[in-house]
């Protein structure tokens, strides 16, 4: 039955953009989007307990890679899509030796620097367009009509991914090493678990999965800059969405994108007022239910089942 529900489920998601188009569809994919990076960062933040501040680097460096080789080379820019996530793996890589030798918050703090040197790196490279940034020239070899429905199914099963990689690590025997891990690194180390290695592992995958996001959603924009792919917002909102959805968990950024979403289409008419409102309740979940929307849900099933025993 359960097997039944998610092929209907998968049937249902893949067949949305022949029913929706439009600006509902463009909301949809953005959504994927934002979803997909904040389940890579929940990989390292969640799950390994690296909280990152700098992940809007890899995010760039995805969509940089995917604008500027398919301009050089005949290769369709869907096909990119992997290879954006292994350039923004190696940038992971690279950093890894440096700031793993910082921890909690200087490795944060370390990450923002980081992503602000990339920054600059690369606004200053003309072959990455300099400041001004760089069009989709392959879109002279693609039809850009399918831009939309192609963007939509290649966020949703980079999403579907992500997920399904979450469920896998929590169910395993090397996802038993990374909650060792988070919860106690020094235990964690006297028992055997070669904690650097599994902390540069998931920074390098979490880094991939950002890359191939940050590549699908500027190639539907036609367009990236360093201000738009470098905006430290991308890691924020992967942030909040965690945050109030449910760290370390998978439906947690599920639940935290569609509030988060919803949040700010509500109140799109006032632009300071989304932020405020998204603040304060990222600051009341974090006191009265620190484990977001998603520790909330057993909690809000006990106690009904309690008010039906008293009542029975």
């Amino acid at each position: 039955m359960t097997r039944l529900i998610l092929a209907l489920a998968a049937l249902v998601l893949a067949s949305v953009p022949y029913w929706l188009g439009g600006g509902a569809l463009a909301l949809v994919t953005e959504m994927l989007i934002l979803l997909a990076i904040a389940q890579s960062w929940n990989l390292l933040a969640g799950f390994g307990g690296l909280l990152s501040l700098g992940h809007h680097a890899f995010v760039a460096i995805g969509a940089y890679l995917l604008f500027a080789v398919t301009r050089d080379l005949p290769i369709s820019p869907y096909a990119m899509i992997p290879f954006c996530g292994v350039g923004a793996a190696l940038l992971a890589l690279v950093l890894t030796p440096i700031l793993f030798r910082l921890r909690e918050v200087y490795f944060a703090v370390g990450m923002w620097v980081a992503a602000e040197i990339v920054k600059i790196v690369v606004s200053r490279m003309d072959y990455f367009g300099a400041s001004s940034g760089l069009p989709l020239f392959a879109a002279r070899r693609i039809d850009t009509s399918l831009l939309p429905s192609m963007g939509y199914w290649l966020a949703l099963a980079l999403t579907a991914g992500l997920c399904v990689g979450l469920w896998w690590l929590g169910r395993s025997p090397w996802g038993l090493h990374v909650h060792a891990m988070r919860d106690d690194e020094i235990a964690a180390r006297s028992l055997g678990v070669k904690t650097g290695r599994i902390k540069a592992l998931l920074f390098i995958l979490s880094a991939a999965g950002s890359g191939m996001a940050g590549a699908i959603g500027f190639m539907g924009s036609l367009y990236v800059s360093p201000i738009a792919a470098f905006d430290i917002n991308w890691t924020v909102y992967a942030i909040f969405i965690c945050v109030i959805g449910g760290l370390g968990t998978i439906r947690g950024p599920v639940i935290g994108v569609m509030l988060f979403v919803a949040l700010r289409e509500a109140l799109s008419a006032s632009p300071g007022w989304n932020l405020i409102a998204l603040g304060l309740i990222a600051m009341l979940l974090m006191i009265f239910a620190p484990r977001g929307i998603d520790g909330l849900i057993p909690r809000l099933g006990n106690l009904a089942s309690k008010r039906h025993f008293k009542e029975g």
